[in-house]
């Protein structure tokens, strides 16, 4: 097969969310796309918020690859078409977490599915096609072949990962001036990794699954030279690390802030972490003088049942100790709430965010409690998906029955939460205390809250014209209402046990 041009798409989110007003690619693509790059191709990436696509350039390439969040399915879906509709022998590739999780009902919109990391595996697919080689020995992959869908056993986590993303292979990435952020609302971030893996176990996270428990670390030195390429690129100084867990290892992050330090790197970096970071105060004073100023925590819950039920291996009386311990140290706090689990009721949700206020958490992010329609689904059982279409899997929409409450329930109550956290008596606490920066940043997040509230309300009205059938006089789940599958878009439900596609066979291990 004659490859020499391949295009990556990663299509625009559907409705407002957590990062609507932020300027940056999701990290996998401009990684995959740079080593496919470095493999020999003629490589475009179109990154939708960032640039628009230019299908007339799109129909030239020999493969096209797609990123596609849960949200983004149906775009994806159309996209696929559209590029068909043109050039029906097209091998098309979809990878991400959506295509991983649920990749027997992936396949029947494309010819091959990248199952979790894709730096080995789609350069090695695309040499396989180029060489006229034999797909079965390629690991990590599901595909068609001649009517079937063979699947090939999981590739081992990725330990080399010292590539630095060439972020000029996404189009219109450097044509978004300051002025033309302000005028769209926007703020570019950059994104940085440093490790991958997550040694944790919380019931709900989908990190464990895609990235491995284990701990890999990237080169300090090669860290280092991607944020200063970055920040001579486009001038911008703020970073999030995307790593789940930056500071599991103790010792080589402070290494890594060390030389941050000495590099004298002037940014503003965001990380994510856990309350055990509280127990080493010298890495949180290297944290700030390394202007990581905002830490970024799954708090989850001030409730000891519900956070006991979510596996978080932490307290309600742990995470209030730690977080004094945190702010002694002049640092901010994201913190991160899953709501509507099976041990939440309506008054724990407003006691958890009346806590988030008095210990004066610094911003919020509120999450559904979320998951996959998966015949074995680890977090909500595939009779509670309450889904009727993959645009609403975006963490913004309740997609599930929950046990205590009516689904409409909780979705205002989240609302309602984001109203309460960044209402004007809050931002006003902020102001008077002097803390000027603060204060200006949550009237920007109202707004924001203010536009997931918008974005909803017409949700809210559709849970309600549905859900009464199933829950009692108390608001209460009828477990024995609930149908077979739940209502969910998925026809073959992420599972092994989906073993009956149309038009297929599904055989596991390749040939």
């Amino acid at each position: 097969m004659k490859i020499e041009k391949v295009t990556f798409i990663s299509p625009e989110l559907p409705y407002w969310n957590l990062v609507t007003h932020a300027v940056f690619p999701e990290y996998g693509v401009p990684v995959v796309a740079t080593l496919t790059r470095d493999a020999g191709y003629d490589v475009k990436a179109y990154v939708e918020h960032i640039g628009p696509i230019d299908w007339d350039d799109v129909m030239k390439s020999d493969v096209v690859c797609f990123h596609a969040f849960s949200s983004t399915m149906p775009k994806t879906i159309d996209y696929i078409k559209k590029i068909k509709d043109v050039k029906p022998e097209m091998p098309i590739v979809i990878g991400g977490t959506h295509a991983s999780v649920m990749w027997e009902d992936t396949l029947q919109y494309c010819d091959l599915v990248v199952r979790k990391e894709g730096d080995e595996t789609l350069p090695e697919v695309l040499d396989t096609w180029k060489n006229d080689g034999n797909l079965s020995k390629v690991l990590g992959i599901s595909y068609w072949d001649h009517g079937k869908v063979r699947s090939t056993p999981d590739r081992p986590f990725t330990q080399d990962f010292e590539v630095i993303p060439d972020l000029e292979l996404i189009s219109g990435y450097l044509n978004w001036p300051r002025w033309k952020l302000l005028f769209k609302l926007k703020m570019r971030w950059q994104l940085l990794q440093t490790s991958r893996g997550c040694p944790y176990d919380c019931s709900f996270c989908i990190a464990p699954r895609e990235l491995g428990r284990a701990y890999r670390l990237r080169s300090i030195d090669n860290i280092i030279a991607d944020i200063k390429y970055q920040q001579k690129l486009v001038g911008s100084k703020y970073f999030f690390i995307v790593d789940n867990h930056f500071t599991v290892n103790r010792q080589r992050s402070k290494d890594l802030l060390n030389r941050i330090i000495e590099e004298k790197i002037q940014w503003y970096g965001i990380c994510f972490t856990r309350m055990e970071v509280a127990r080493d105060e010298e890495l949180l004073a290297l944290l700030k003088k390394a202007q990581i100023n905002t830490l970024y925590m799954g708090l989850e819950s001030f409730d000891n049942n519900v956070l006991k039920l979510l596996n978080k291996a932490q307290t309600q009386e742990g995470l209030r100790k730690s977080l004094a311990t945190i702010k002694s140290h002049g640092l901010r706090v994201l913190g991160s709430f899953v709501m509507g689990s099976d041990e939440d009721t309506v008054q724990s949700l407003r006691a958890t965010i009346q806590s988030a206020i008095e210990i004066d958490i610094d911003y919020v992010a509120l999450f559904p409690l979320s998951g996959y329609p998966e015949l074995n689904s680890p977090n909500i059982k595939i009779n509670r998906f309450f889904l009727p279409s993959w645009d609403r899997l975006d963490g913004t929409f309740v997609m599930f029955l929950p046990k205590n409450m009516k689904p409409s329930t909780l979705q205002r109550e989240i609302n309602n939460a984001y109203k309460k956290f960044y209402g004007p008596k809050q931002v006003m606490r902020r102001l008077i205390k002097g803390d000027i920066w603060c204060g200006l940043k949550r009237i920007a997040y109202n707004y924001w809250a203010w536009e997931i509230r918008r974005s909803t309300k017409t949700w809210i009205k559709y849970l309600e014209s549905v859900e009464g059938k199933y829950y009692d006089e108390n608001d209460k789940l009828i477990e024995d209402m609930l149908p077979e599958e739940g209502i969910h878009p998925a026809q073959f439900p992420g599972s092994s046990l989906a073993a009956g596609l149309e038009r297929t066979a599904i055989t596991m291990g390749g040939d």
